[in-house]
């Protein structure tokens, strides 16, 4: 018969290792775990940010151009489509109408509203944990005059 040597007192002290080194594997996944699931939550927020001032922009110019349409000359349909937007980017509460620019092209045909956007002081575009898009954001609008 050969003699075992006693299993309580060994299994105890390795149980006792295990459950120190568990603990320190939970740091050790979490300093890995940790950045990478910051830098997924600060791109989204990023580029929500960015696809929301996006989109505001290209509705300002999409309703500037649709209210060009009510201004009888060029000059007339320029104005009607500068103050929309103007309007637009004021009460949608994202955008500041002051770092925007303006360009109506009327040829008597189509009337092109175009709406560049500086978004350069916008701090959730300067998080430097992933690579934004640009900062100046130009969208444009377009609405044919036939019938007028």
């Amino acid at each position: 018969m050969t003699c075992m040597p006693p299993l309580p007192r060994r299994c105890a002290s390795h149980l006792k290792t295990f459950a120190q080194h568990g603990r320190g594997a939970v740091i050790v996944e979490m300093a890995i775990a940790l950045p990478v699931l910051l830098t997924l939550i600060m791109g989204i927020i990023s580029y929500g940010d960015w696809f929301l001032t996006a989109h505001s922009i290209q509705q300002a110019a999409n309703d500037a151009a649709r209210s060009a349409i009510s201004g009888l000359t060029a000059t007339e349909r320029q104005a009607t489509a500068i103050a929309t937007a103007q309007t637009d980017m004021r009460r949608g509460g994202v955008l500041d109408p002051t770092r925007a620019t303006f360009s109506v092209n009327d040829d008597n045909t189509t009337v092109v509203v175009a709406v560049r956007y500086n978004a350069s002081s916008d701090p959730l575009l300067h998080l430097s944990f992933v690579p934004m898009p640009a900062t100046v954001i130009q969208r444009t609008a377009v609405i044919r005059l036939d019938g007028l």
